[in-house]
């Protein structure tokens, strides 16, 4: 499992998908831009703007509870820094103005609180 440590550039939630900015921080990610959908893990550690937190960037990850075993999530459009289905994702798709948006495959569900990071890297999808 590879570990690695950021300092915070907003107030992160162990379990908050995250991604590295231009300027090093890191942020919860959303699929609304490519940068912002280029995401690295999932952050281990709860902590606030300035502080450092571990993010696991492959491997198995285990803390969610509500899961279902064995699907594909992918970046939310609608809520920072969560992961979602891609049924879930095509209807925020289909509820936002935009004209498309990134979609950011982040692994596959191996329980429901368990899943393996496979992160891909966004792909735009249009209406």
């Amino acid at each position: 499992m590879a570990i690695l440590s950021f300092q915070a550039g907003e107030t992160i939630s162990a379990g908050d998908v995250v991604g590295v900015t231009a300027s090093g921080v890191i942020r919860k990610g959303i699929a609304t831009s490519q940068e912002q959908a280029s995401v690295i893990g999932i952050a281990l550690d709860s902590v606030s703007v300035g502080n450092l937190t571990r993010v696991c960037s492959d491997s198995v990850y285990t803390y969610f509870n509500s899961f279902v075993p064995d699907t594909v999530q992918y970046l939310s459009l609608t809520t920072s820094g969560v992961l979602i289905d891609y049924d879930a994702w095509q209807s925020q798709l289909n509820s936002l103005p935009s004209s498309g948006a990134f979609l950011t495959r982040v692994g596959r569900t191996l329980s429901n609180s368990a899943i393996e990071l496979e992160i891909e890297r966004p792909i735009y999808i249009t209406k």
